[in-house]
């Protein structure tokens, strides 16, 4: 019977051993790398909202296709939280028709919205209602491209603060 306990004894021994040196040998004695919604959280500011064809709204003799450089009063943010929420405020823009592919183009009320937010391989998805928006991030810019001539939207994009 002692040599039963004995040979527990060491067999527990070694088990414990085998266990420590296993975990301290792990692969996590670096800092643990930043979650991909730690990454994209963060205040974004619209950079463009861009059209096709190019406009002249301002009057100035050069047309743009990033009607920011055309409207002043263009604005947004764009604020994804780490806890999955966003905040949204844009001033949008008025699109209307007059002929021979010429628009007039005006600032609209700004919209706001909180809603959830989630990434997933480096595409942003944001949540209103029973709709989805997408957007691509990489590195501090976050882009949506629509690809629609005027009176739609060519892209928009976000760059974090």
């Amino acid at each position: 019977m002692k040599m039963t306990i004995n040979v527990f004894n060491k067999a527990y021994a070694l088990f414990v051993f085998l266990t420590f040196i296993m975990i301290s040998c792990s692969d996590d004695d670096g800092p643990a790398e930043e979650s991909e919604i730690s990454k994209a959280s963060g205040t974004y500011v619209l950079t463009e909202l861009n059209v096709n064809p190019a406009q002249d709204i301002d009057g100035d003799g050069t047309a743009s296709t990033n009607l920011l450089n055309e409207l002043p009063c263009i604005s947004g943010t764009l604020s994804l939280r780490s806890n999955g929420t966003y905040g949204f405020n844009l001033t949008g823009i008025e699109v209307t028709a007059i002929t021979n592919g010429q628009f007039f183009i005006d600032c609209a009320p700004a919209r706001n919205s909180d809603s959830n937010w989630n990434i997933q391989n480096g595409l942003v998805t944001l949540f209103a209602d029973v709709t989805t928006t997408p957007y691509s991030l990489v590195g501090d810019e976050l882009s949506r491209t629509l690809g629609e001539d005027l009176p739609g939207i060519q892209s928009v994009v976000y760059v974090k603060q």
